[in-house]
């Protein structure tokens, strides 16, 4: 069923963009939030629903269940995991989800998060405590970042005898920083503190990013960012001491039968984002190979990073060297920008699409600029990401576009 991604090698920039759908006229620096579907995949996606559609109880069950199963092992092969350890969900979300329902954890247990870290899995926490009793605490690592201590240093300092958990960012999410996993997780572990990596943008960005971290209770990460997978599409991977105590939010058929069995059912669902979960990461071969890609684009990413810096005059937030990047960087806007400093104010909390912050609106509005805007500590942050399509153009443009809206 998988077809295999043939023809001459793709470059990288403008030629790689002709492989999506993206606007003709849109810059898309926020490849970090949704991903973006390349065409072909789109294709071989409608290609297996109709197949499915030839005989349901087949493409679904039987036929869908081995071919789930299949580009699982695919894909913990990419991840560095076992097979019979790694399971897909619908998102890394859904993944602490499953994680904080499992875990033994008592009234009074304390679970630490950063401060940096993506705010649904905080609010997660935030209803785990009113349900089980925890008590989830948030570790404050200021800005800027200089070495990679600092945040071993401050994990460290916020162990107290009630720590049982920590939920920590690979690679976090408002400010796009690479973090010392394998480094705190043995730190929090020599402390009697197990750890959960939330690898959400860590899949594609980092080698086998499921592997060479320590030895924490569980991964999870997602595959529609980086390796551009059908939406609905991520991976839970549990150590073995584990396995059989963790279960999928949804309770199917399976029950306590194995770690794979349960997560591969979860109901009737549509397979086909799953089941092509390999073919998406393969797809990257059409560009020289997921070696050829990190190397690129993190060098795509880091020099955008330092011309960003210098062009806005801005302090950044992490070394110019790159050390603590990978396919995205965050860099804080001009003064002139900044809440409280002539700048817009931050938007009031609330439902959804009021959170859009009006200088990203502008960007897009303005520049058709699609990039997120963050809030971090008071301030207003620029996440941009890079990926095979990107350019250095591109980043030249969006630096032209926040000096308009600064100066207007």
């Amino acid at each position: 069923m998988s077809p295999r991604w043939t023809g001459d090698r793709i470059g990288f920039g403008a030629e790689a963009r002709s492989q999506w759908d993206l606007a003709d006229e849109l810059c898309f620096l926020n490849h970090g939030s949704f991903g973006a579907v390349p065409r072909a995949l789109q294709v071989r996606a409608t290609e297996c629903r109709n197949a499915i559609e030839h005989n349901p109880v087949a493409g679904v069950w039987r036929d869908g269940s081995r071919a789930i199963r299949a580009s699982a092992e695919r894909v913990a092969a990419f991840l560095g995991s076992h097979p019979d350890r790694t399971g897909f969900v619908s998102n890394a979300t859904n993944g602490i989800n499953a994680l904080l329902q499992s875990i033994p954890l008592d009234p009074g247990d304390e679970v630490l998060h950063l401060d940096h870290g993506y705010n649904a899995v905080w609010q997660t926490l935030v209803m785990t405590g009113r349900r089980r009793g925890i008590v989830p605490r948030k570790v404050e690592i200021p800005l800027p970042v200089r070495r990679a201590d600092d945040w071993i240093e401050a994990v460290d300092r916020a162990i107290t005898p009630r720590t049982r958990l920590l939920v920590l960012d690979q690679v976090t999410s408002p400010t796009a920083l690479v973090l010392p996993t394998r480094e705190i997780v043995e730190m929090a572990k020599a402390q009697g503190v197990e750890t959960i990596v939330d690898g959400a943008h860590a899949p594609g960005m980092l080698d086998r990013p499921a592997t060479s971290i320590g030895d924490p209770l569980a991964w999870t990460g997602n595959l529609h960012k980086w390796p551009c997978g059908l939406r609905g599409t991520a991976v839970l991977v549990v150590r073995a001491d584990f396995a059989d105590r963790i279960k999928p939010t949804v309770i199917s058929h399976h029950l306590d039968q194995s770690f794979s069995a349960e997560f591969d059912w979860q109901g009737t669902f549509d397979p086909v984002p799953w089941i092509l979960a390999g073919e998406a990461i393969d797809f990257m071969d059409r560009f020289g190979g997921w070696r050829e890609v990190r190397r690129r684009n993190r060098e795509l990413v880091i020099e955008a990073h330092a011309m960003l810096v210098e062009r806005l005059g801005v302090e950044p937030i992490s070394p110019l060297d790159g050390s603590s990047l990978g396919f995205m960087a965050t860099l804080p806007l001009p003064d002139r920008l900044q809440p409280g400093n002539g700048g817009p104010p931050a938007p009031p909390s609330g439902p959804l699409q009021v959170l859009v912050d009006p200088v990203q609106d502008r960007l897009l509005d303005e520049h058709r600029i699609e990039i997120p805007v963050m809030h971090h500590g008071g301030r207003r942050l620029l996440r941009l990401s890079g990926h095979v399509y990107n350019e250095p153009s591109d980043y030249e443009r969006l630096a032209e576009a926040v000096e308009a809206v600064a100066v207007d």
